[in-house]
């Protein structure tokens, strides 16, 4: 039990350690892309003149300063929005995101509100799509085109290859890992400027000093800003994005040469390192990254390449990182909602994880076949494969726990789906249900009486096919259902649902079918019955007309044959009429034979049958009464013998008569009076028809338009009454009337042309005279109708603009009085007492500001009055108003005056009040200011600035003092004119505002005082740091300059001079350095501590390692000149005893006298030669070391080297003379020994 509870918690652990390596990963990256991204944004601003950025994440939040960069990008001026609400920084950024799509950058998944919430992720997803559009893109975009490729990445890793080509220290694989040894960065740059460095001293650098070199030797000569920090890149893992960024800005200044093959080079790397390559594909087609979409980059596996520890944790790492952004995504899935079309879009979202899930199935896989493989090789450590192991069991565990939670969530996604997607069919069928009742209930009551009836059911119709467009969006949501089938279910668990989802498919198309088909039998109804009652209603009009005019014809006392003639014409016109008319009698029952087929109603038919046979009889009673008339007339002329009358007059009759019977089919032929025998006559009959047929016509349409207009008279003025369908109707009529204006003229013309032949017929001319003159009169009664309506229309028109302005100085008097009702009491505090004198103070201006407004009122008021018929209601509501806003007024001056009353009884004055909140708010100022000031403190070129800053305010402070003092005495006499508990109340509130004035004034003291210490520190830590640097000045250029020890002993010996006195100076340095140590130490908690430490940081770590140089160089000279001072007396000795030597042994004759001589001659020649053998052994010994000491100084040994050569010939040639002496003694002696002879050598020479 133990054991497995140890074993959980170390997989716990495990988990989180991993969970935290992943995460701080995750994190190291953010933050590079943050420093690089603000870095060019910053270098961009710059070259337009614009103020920099410090946080992305806060600055660009409110869209400004991405307006800014896309202007510089695009050339373009961007309007920005100024405003600080969330409003005006959500439009400034999606203006941004408007651009964008303009220049075709495409972003997925980011919004407005992301980047104004300050969402890091995307905010870095959206600076580097802008990064990857205008600096990546947009510089390759030639070359791009040029070998027609559209991966950017993978040319720009071909360029990189084909530039570090030639070094073997460099093998530019990605864009990762290839680049933290900073080699890669100086052989791009040293393959095409090799002059500006060399390459072997690059290669002894340490990482992090390559790139510090790289990125200065970039900056200095090729223009490129140092977007990236060597600390930064010197990582296992370095941020892709920010090395993209930073290569493409070197080969944009760098020659370009790219060909087919280096990049079918690229194409066939190992899968491990063409990976990145590959995905910038998916990149340029969706930009969904770590920040566009909602999944870091595709982990590459390490299956395909040269197995080993190495590569295995870097595909462990990949495949965590992409783990750790799964499960965040999975996290970040919202709670499946109760609504059916989000829960489809959850579901969808679900499945594309699900899909995301499967393809990275197999590098999971990958990984954990790669760690089995690596234990299976036995090549590793126990403590090693331990943690391969627990590594492997923390991915499975990790991976198969997102798996299991994920279907599960798919499958709860799809039982809910499905739950709510059955509501909504059964909703629908409930809904079909009601309606398929509703219908059957439309068609029972399709029975009408009357068009208001009908016309209420077409509003029914309307009311069911709004419903209909409502329920259309929900049918739509079903044409979209979400159905998975498994391979247990198969297709039968649809057949169901089908089934169901085709019958409410039909039942709907039922309805919608029954719904438009009635509409449009309505609305053909509609128009026709509408039709049938205007024509009617004229048809109406037109009888009532005739039976006036019939009604005034007379049928007896004729005066004379005139007389008679005048009212047999009027009979005939009427006649002539009603004949022309009998056309439109028919028509109307044809159209209600078609109304009341189309409407199937009883009770309609009835009532449009009664309406036709009331209109019929009125027409037979026409009828029959024109020809009672006609009879009456001709018994009358027959009685009193009027017939005998002129042939003249029978024939104008008679011919009149025939052109009315010709004109009338279907009118009685046979006329009433007795007429003579006509003649023939050269009139024009067609002319004659035609303006007969025309003066009809356009007497009808001027009696529909008498009609009209007599609708839209107004009889009495009303306060307000719309106008405008007044105004619509007015209007048609007018155009109308435009039209038969020119029908009028017309017949003007055709009148003169017909009279003119009638007059030469010897024809009466009366009837079409009359005509015309009525026509003519009945127009200008017409014009002179719309003319009184159109200014009666326009008066009301005015009287609605008044009234409403009535209506609004009303509601602004009403406004005031409701205020004053609301504060009619004065209250006894001095804080609401001065609320309300103000509160009452605007109100009275308000009012006052409204006078013009009432003076405008009265003078239109007395102008509309003036006019006739004028309505006596806008004089009476102009007189209430006056009265009302008089009153008010009075009140509201009453209410003033009381207030200031009490006011100058119970408070200060309002002088005391002011100073003493002026004083309180320069205290605020002043501290507002101080911590401003103080905060500003982060170097010594501002502690001086804000040392005289501090100490003005100061001063201001001092010069307050007047102003104290006044308040102090006016608060002291408050006593003799207030209560004692208010005099109190205000001395207390003063003594505060002095307690809080010496507290300011003692801060602003200690921050002068602080200051000034700071500022005397500074400069001594300022003049201690250039005597420090003047130190780290001469030791740089005596360690260039002396870089070879001299030859000579005087230089050697200068150098050492000049080498000490840089070590005394360098002693006194050190108690400099140690003097900055403790003003950086008493500095440390103040806002320039920072400042300090790091300039103390910066010359520190030189001084040290100058130190360290000029100490080395110190000890090699010492050394340098103590051998060479200990050599030249061994040589020196040397030099002597040869000398010695050579006297003694070499330079002299010998005589032997006996053989006891030369035996002692030949010890002592053994003797020089062991001591000439031991000095051989001495003079290797210096051999060696004057060749050691010459290796090291190549300048310095030359002349101990040429006295070590001198030594060396003397010494052999006296090593040989003296081995060939002490043989010749040898042979002598032996020889001598024997014949007693002596010999005498001498040396030769």
């Amino acid at each position: 039990m133990a054991k497995v509870m140890d074993m959980e918690e170390r997989h716990e652990e495990g988990h989180s350690e991993f969970s935290n390596i992943i995460k701080s990963r995750s994190d190291e990256h953010k933050d590079v892309q943050k420093k690089t991204f603000t870095k060019w944004i910053n270098a961009r601003f710059s070259k337009c003149g614009k103020l920099p950025v410090k946080d992305i994440f806060t600055d660009l939040r409110d869209g400004r300063r991405l307006l800014d960069l896309l202007e510089g990008l695009t050339g373009n001026p961007l309007p920005k929005e100024r405003g600080s609400t969330r409003v005006h920084a959500l439009n400034n950024v999606n203006k941004v995101l408007h651009v964008l799509h303009q220049n075709n950058v495409e972003l997925v998944n980011i919004g407005g509100t992301d980047i104004v919430d300050g969402n890091h992720k995307l905010t870095l997803g959206l600076l580097w799509s802008v990064i990857l559009h205008w600096q990546v893109k947009d510089v390759m975009k030639d070359i791009m085109s040029d070998l027609q490729q559209t991966n950017s990445e993978k040319i720009l890793l071909s360029w990189v290859r084909q530039s570090t080509r030639p070094y073997s220290e460099v093998n530019a694989l990605n864009f990762t890992t290839s680049w933290a040894d900073g080699l890669a960065f100086n052989a791009v740059i040293h393959r095409h400027k090799p002059e500006l460095f060399g390459w072997n001293k690059v290669t002894k650098m340490a990482p992090t000093e390559r790139l510090e070199h790289a990125f200065n030797i970039a900056k200095n000569y090729l223009g490129i800003e140092k977007l990236l920090d060597p600390e930064d890149v010197a990582v296992p893992l370095p941020d892709k994005k920010s090395i993209i960024m930073y290569l493409t800005s070197l080969f944009e200044v760098l020659p370009q040469q790219v060909t087919m093959d280096d990049i079918r080079e690229v194409e066939t790397l190992p899968r491990k390192y063409k990976k990145e390559c590959e995905e910038a594909d998916i990149q340029s087609a969706t930009l969904e990254e770590d920040y566009g979409g909602s999944r870091a980059e595709t982990p590459s596996t390490v299956t395909d390449v040269d197995l080993d520890l190495d590569s295995y944790q870097v595909a462990l790492e990949e495949v965590l990182t992409w783990l750790l952004s799964a499960e965040d995504t999975f996290q970040e899935q919202e709670d499946i909602s109760d609504d059916v079309e989000e829960v489809k879009e959850q579901f969808a979202t679900h499945e594309a994880f699900m899909m995301e899930l499967t393809a990275h199935q197999s590098s999971v896989g990958s990984v954990l076949q790669a760690g089995n493989q690596l234990i299976a090789q036995g090549n590793l450590s126990e403590e090693e494969e331990s943690e391969i192991q627990e590594q492997m069991t923390l991915l499975n565990s990790r991976w198969e726990a997102l798996r299991v939670e994920s279907m599960d969530r798919q499958s709860h996604l799809h039982d809910v789906l499905m739950e709510l997607q059955k509501k909504q069919l059964q909703q629908l069928s409930d809904w079909l249900s009601v309606t398929e009742e509703r219908i059957e209930k439309m068609d029972s009551q399709s029975s009408v009486e009357d068009l208001e009836t009908f016309q209420h059911q077409m509003e029914e119709h309307k009311v069911l096919q709004h419903d209909l467009e409502a329920e259309q969006v929900k049918v739509n949501s079903l044409t979209h259902m979400v159905v998975i089938v498994d391979e247990n279910s198969g297709e039968s668990a649809t057949a169901v649902l089908e089934e169901q989802l085709q019958r409410l498919g039909e039942r709907w198309t039922a309805v919608c079918r029954w719904t438009e088909e009635r509409w449009l039998k309505l609305q053909d109804i509609n128009i026709l019955w509408q039709e049938l009652l205007e024509e009617q209603c004229l048809l109406k009009a037109w009888l009532i007309e005739k039976e006036e005019a019939l009604n005034k014809v007379q049928t007896s006392n004729f005066k004379d044959q005139k007389d008679l003639g005048t009212n047999v014409r009027k009979l005939a016109v009427l006649k002539e009429d009603i004949g022309m008319k009998r056309q439109t009698l028919e028509q109307l029952n044809e159209m209600a034979q078609d109304v009341a087929q189309l409407l199937s109603s009883k009770k309609a038919l009835k009532k449009i049958d009664s309406d036709l046979e009331e209109l019929t009889q009125r027409w037979d009673s026409l009828v029959q009464k024109l020809e009672d008339y006609s009879d009456q007339v001709t018994q009358a002329a027959t009685n009193v013998e009027i017939f005998q009358i002129s042939p003249k007059f029978s024939t104008e009759t008679v011919i009149m008569k025939e052109q009315k019977i010709v004109k009338q089919s279907k009118v009685e032929s046979s006329s009433p009076v007795p007429l003579p025998k006509k003649r023939q006559t050269c009139l024009d009959t067609e002319m004659k028809k035609k303006f007969d047929s025309e003066i009809a016509e356009l007497l009808n349409w001027i009696l529909k338009s008498k009609a009209a207009i007599q609708d839209i008279e107004i009889k009495e003025y009303k306060k307000m009454r719309e106008t405008l369908d007044m105004k619509e109707t007015l209007k048609a009529i007018e155009k109308e009337r435009t039209e038969k204006k020119k029908t009028l003229n017309e017949l003007s013309l055709l009148s003169k042309k017909l009279l003119d032949q009638m007059e030469k017929e010897g024809l009466p001319t009366d009837d079409v005279a009359n005509a015309i003159e009525k026509v003519s009169m009945e127009w200008k009664g017409t014009d002179l109708q719309l003319e009184e309506v159109a200014k009666r229309i326009q008066y009301q028109d005015e009287v609605n603009i008044y009234v409403r302005e009535l209506d609004e100085f009303d509601k602004n008097i009403r406004d005031k009085e409701l205020w004053l009702q609301d504060n009619s009491v004065i209250p006894a505090q001095q804080q609401p007492l001065t609320t309300l004198k103000e509160s009452c103070q605007r109100e009275l201006s308000d009012l006052l500001s409204l006078t013009p407004q009432m003076e405008h009122l009265k003078a239109k008021g007395k102008a509309l009055s003036s006019q006739p018929d004028a309505p006596n209601f806008i004089d009476d509501s102009l007189s209430y108003l006056t009265d009302h806003f008089i009153l008010i007024q009075q009140k509201l001056e009453l209410l003033l005056q009381q207030l200031r009353k009490v006011e100058c009884e119970s408070h200060p004055s309002k002088d005391y009040l002011d100073a003493l909140k002026n004083l309180k708010e320069e205290m605020n100022e002043l501290e507002s200011k101080v911590e401003s000031i103080m905060n500003t403190v982060v170097d010594f070129s501002k502690v001086e600035k804000a040392f005289q800053q501090t100490k003005a305010l100061y001063e201001t402070l001092e010069n307050q003092k007047t102003v104290v003092d006044k308040l102090a005495t006016d608060t002291q006499a408050l006593e003799k004119h207030f209560s004692v508990e208010k005099s109190n109340l205000y001395k207390q509130e003063f003594k505060c505002l002095q307690g809080y004035r010496d507290k300011l004034k003692l801060k602003i003291s200690t921050d002068v005082h602080l200051l000034e210490e700071i500022m005397s520190k500074l400069r001594v830590f300022e003049a201690d740091s250039k005597l420090v640097q003047r130190w780290m000045d001469g030791a740089k250029d005596f360690l260039i300059k002396e870089q070879s020890i001299q030859k000579d002993p005087e230089g050697l010996q200068r150098q050492l001079d000049q080498c000490m006195l840089l070590v005394t100076e360098m002693e006194k340095t050190d108690l400099t350095l140690k003097e900055m140590k403790e003003i950086e130490s008493a500095l440390r908690g103040q806002s320039v501590s920072a400042w300090v430490k790091s300039k103390l940081t910066d010359v520190q770590s030189q001084w040290e390692k100058l130190s360290k140089q000029v100490i080395s160089q110190k000890n090699q000279l010492f050394e340098c000149q103590e051998k060479t001072v200990n050599l030249k007396k061994d040589l020196a000795e040397m030099q002597e005893w040869m000398a010695q030597a050579e006297e003694e042994y070499l330079e002299k004759d010998f005589e032997y006298k006996s053989p006891d001589e030369l035996e002692n001659a030949v010890e002592e020649m053994k003797r020089a030669k062991e001591d000439v053998l031991q000095k051989e052994v001495r003079v290797k010994i210096l051999k060696d070391n004057i060749k050691m000491l010459a290796a090291k100084l190549p300048s310095g040994g030359q002349d101990l080297t040429t006295e070590l050569n001198l030594v060396l010939r003397i010494t052999s040639y006296s090593a040989t003379e003296s081995e060939g002496s002490a043989t010749l003694w040898r042979k002598c002696g032996l020889a001598g020994s024997s014949c007693c002879i002596i010999w005498i050598w001498k040396q030769p020479g």
